[in-house]
């Protein structure tokens, strides 16, 4: 593994195009330079021997330096490649962690074809927690015609979709403007709320969503009654791949089903934009289906459009200092994570 040169880096996103898989938008240029902004410095890495075809591998290394510890480095949704095996030879080099204490990665690999032992063979610890929400998810096959598309759906998805449509629901693609993310933002915390879920600062996401956007990588939809806002989320997108990043929704209305036409017209729309599949992001995994889960509404909700889930092996750990590492465990993390969260006002990752 090797850093990007300066002509790999100006064409970063067309590199990460070629991953296996058609790459990640958490590797982008745009995703690269708006955690460069939250506390994160972004390594540009190049492995030359596990691309696809020939084509360089290309990912982005986060790292933040940990008082006490050293640099912590972490790869988003990566490396893309198809084994452990394949994880364990791109960070075989341990030297391209300079100053690291800890690398985690979180390759898309599927959790039923990795083992604890192939996890030994590379010196590759599972981490206590994952980092990413979308351990488990629900992938929409798009790329087939829009009627076996929507046949695919539960019966009662369906009749939410025409329901909405019938009471007066419009969706439509909304501008990146500061309004705009102001009513997203709003609706988001108005579902964290009844959720109970943690939420960072307003300007965090109006950050990336604004970036990402101005990229061509992420889209504000939004569902209508009247001049009403009902329901949002905002689509990111890279090649042929989407995903469901943020959403919320008000309680008012709540019986015309708004967020299920929205997701609806928001898969059409990416149907005839090229994208073969659309990542609703977080699910529980298969063996954590029951009400008290923290994702069993959204479960509910998303198992509407598609009931398979997909698990990934979760977020994996590379220790560089084993006693820094055990000491990271046992009380590093939370202490680190509560420094993030009561004097940064975000959040660690």
């Amino acid at each position: 593994m090797r850093r990007a040169t300066a002509a790999e880096v100006g064409r970063w996103d067309e590199l990460v195009l070629a991953n296996p898989g058609g790459g990640h938008i958490l590797h982008t240029r745009a995703w690269a330079d708006f955690k460069s902004r939250w506390n994160w410095r972004p390594e540009f890495l190049i492995d030359d021997g596990h691309g696809q075809d020939g084509a360089p591998l290309a990912m982005v290394f986060f790292r933040r330096g940990i008082a006490g510890f050293g640099d912590l480095w972490y790869a988003p949704k990566g490396p893309a490649v198809a084994s452990v095996g394949d994880v364990a030879a791109v960070l075989a080099d341990r030297s391209s962690f300079d100053g690291g204490f800890l690398v985690k990665v979180e390759p898309e690999l599927l959790g039923d074809d990795v083992t604890g032992r192939d996890l030994a063979a590379g010196g590759l610890r599972r981490a206590t927690a994952d980092v990413q929400i979308h351990g488990a998810t629900i992938v929409i096959d798009l790329d087939r015609s829009e009627e076996d598309l929507l046949a695919s759906f539960k019966s009662k998805t369906r009749y939410n979709i025409r329901l909405a449509a019938r009471k007066g629901v419009v969706v439509r693609h909304a501008r990146i403007a500061p309004d705009t993310l102001d009513v997203m933002y709003r609706l988001m915390a108005a579902t964290a709320r009844r959720a109970g879920f943690p939420l960072r600062r307003q300007e965090y996401f109006e950050d990336y969503w604004s970036a990402q956007a101005a990229a061509g990588q992420g889209d504000v939809f939004l569902a209508m009654l009247g001049d009403e806002v009902l329901s949002g989320v905002f689509v990111q997108r890279l090649g042929h791949r989407a995903w469901y990043k943020d959403g919320g929704s008000t309680k008012r209305h709540s019986d015309v089903m708004a967020p299920h036409l929205l997701q609806w017209e928001v898969m059409r729309r990416l149907r005839t934009e090229g994208v073969r599949s659309y990542d609703l992001v977080a699910v529980p995994r298969r063996d954590e289906l029951r009400e008290q889960h923290p994702l069993w509404g959204l479960y509910r909700f998303k198992s509407g459009f598609s009931d398979r889930i997909t698990e990934y092996v979760g977020t994996l750990d590379l220790p560089l200092s084993e006693a820094k590492y055990a000491l990271w465990n046992r009380v590093g993390e939370r202490a680190a994570a509560w420094y993030s969260t009561r004097v940064r006002h975000n959040l660690l990752y």
